[in-house]
């Protein structure tokens, strides 16, 4: 079998016969997921692995794209490290186009570095954007009462990193009766969630 890789061009490049098998089926792996979730383009969307090390490259629309196609990567058996260089081709809308969030979501001013909180999918949490486009928290709105009867363990996972958690008292209104928390899953640390623009 090493003959006939050696013989068809295929370098190890250090590594051995049984961690190349290795990082290939990681490859094809992660590409089989990429392209069963709508995020692995033949052409946009390039995936290679060394030693456990996914290295995504290409291009890719959003920032919900790029973060999910890592999320996916982190999610195949095998993976040690995610390397996410794929860029965004999407332009970020201009914060002077777009409707003013901050009437719809009350934390937008009190999350330091949060640029805008866009609803997210449907039953997932609202997505909190810094200034560059990049997701930086995920917002879960609660009740006081649910809080109180199931606490965190309910809610949904995104499969984004945690890094801690903030939570908020939101005032109610006609949609939101009683005492309200916005729970606030931080995916960047502190410092990097409070670069000035």
């Amino acid at each position: 079998m090493l003959l006939i890789l050696v013989a068809s061009g295929c370098s190890l490049a250090g590594r051995s016969l049984g961690g190349y098998v290795d990082d290939k089926l990681v490859k094809i792996a992660v590409k089989r997921r990429l392209w069963s979730q709508n995020l692995g383009d033949p052409v946009g969307v390039n995936v290679d692995t060394f030693g456990g090390t996914v290295y995504l490259s290409g291009r890719v629309a959003t920032a919900e794209q790029k973060s999910d196609a890592e999320i996916v990567a982190w999610r195949v058996k095998g993976v040690e490290q995610v390397v996410n260089d794929l860029v965004i081709t999407q332009a970020p809308v201009a914060v002077s186009e777009l409707p003013d969030f901050r009437l719809r979501h009350p934390l937008t001013e009190r999350l330091p570095g949060v640029e805008r909180v866009e609803p997210g999918r449907s039953g997932g949490p609202d997505l909190a954007y810094d200034h560059r486009g990049r997701i930086v928290a995920s917002v879960y709105t609660i009740a006081w009462r649910d809080l109180i009867d199931t606490g965190l363990a309910t809610l949904p996972p995104t499969g984004r990193p945690i890094d801690h958690i903030s939570t908020y008292a939101l005032t109610g209104g006609p949609d939101l009766p009683g005492p309200t928390y916005a729970i606030v899953i931080w995916h960047v640390t502190e410092q990097e969630a409070s670069v000035p623009h």
